[in-house]
């Protein structure tokens, strides 16, 4: 496994985006269009459990040493990375939402007019891809820990 050279910057914005990527998805989004309902006020009760979750892989980087030692990540544990940020972008701008009067406008479809529908098979699509990234990083991690330990 290479290391990345894109990974000082996955190195640092790994611990900033597991903090702001969730307060985006269910309130930020607010800022870009989305109209804000039921799905705001359950992830201001809910959504703190994503922050330790999405914490996880890097906790797990930093028991890499040779990753650790050389400032930088593992070239996969970057790119599923990337991919869980984009999976979470996706899905905050798409998130479906409803209101007491019914379905609440996304930023998808404040930007391009696109039904409701479409728009909740954006964030299927967003949120399964976080959600296989996220797996992928923690495994990546793992072996990168795994072979971070073995004398050189």
């Amino acid at each position: 496994m290479q290391f990345a050279s894109s990974g000082r910057i996955v190195v640092v914005a790994q611990w900033v985006l597991a903090v702001l990527l969730p307060a985006f998805v269910f309130l930020g989004r607010g800022f870009v269009g989305a109209e804000l309902g039921w799905m705001a006020v359950i992830g201001i009760v809910y959504g703190w459990v994503t922050i330790p979750l999405l914490l996880i892989p890097p906790v797990i980087t930093l028991f890499d040493t040779a990753a650790r030692q050389a400032g930088t990540v593992r070239e996969l544990y970057a790119i599923f990375t990337a991919l869980l940020w984009f999976g979470l972008l996706l899905a905050g701008v798409s998130i479906p939402d409803s209101g007491d009067s019914g379905h609440l406008t996304s930023a998808v479809s404040a930007w391009t007019g696109a039904s409701y529908e479409f728009s909740s098979s954006l964030f299927t699509a967003g949120a399964g891809v976080a959600v296989l990234a996220w797996i992928a990083a923690i495994v990546v991690a793992v072996r990168g820990a795994q072979l971070g330990r073995r004398p050189a």
